[in-house]
């Protein structure tokens, strides 16, 4: 049996490192990036020209928000339950657990501040349709509609 892995006495010892990518465009605009949606890389609907553009507007900032709050909040959990292992200075676990939940307090502010934006943008589109409705009304009749289709009558 070989007996020649690293071995940490037994006990959970995690590595605290630091990664940074750095991403460069070159060329004008960065042409490419989003090519599959056809809106150049824009926000769905930020330009703002029909009530379709503001329902897709708020639609994309809701969605988005959703996965964000979701993995801020998987984040702040794991970064409280990997500083919880991480001994004072004498060497005892004796207060991680409090000092972690206050590093990771932020984290869960950050994931909570995200779930307002989810809510708000659900919000700015219900307003929309109160506060404009009767126009919108006005302007959806004068689009064209299909004519519909004629009722059988037997007399």
């Amino acid at each position: 049996m070989d007996n020649s892995r690293n071995r940490t006495g037994g006990g959970f010892n995690p590595s605290l490192g630091f990664s940074m990518n750095k991403t460069v465009v070159n060329g004008p605009g960065g042409q490419g990036t989003d090519a599959g949606s056809g809106t150049g890389g824009k926000v769905p609907g930020s330009d703002f020209m029909s009530n379709e553009d503001i329902r897709a507007f708020c639609e994309h900032l809701r969605k988005e928000a959703r996965n964000r709050a979701t993995e801020r909040a998987m984040d702040a959990d794991h970064l409280e339950a990997v500083l919880r292992t991480i001994p004072g200075a004498d060497g005892t676990a004796h207060g991680s657990r409090a000092r972690a939940r206050r590093v990771s307090r932020w984290l869960k502010k950050i994931a909570a501040a995200e779930k307002a934006i989810q809510k708000y943008s659900a919000m700015v589109y219900g307003t929309f349709e109160r506060e404009y409705e009767s126009d919108l009304r006005k302007i959806g009749k004068g689009r064209h509609q299909p004519p519909r289709a004629a009722k059988f009558g037997w007399r």
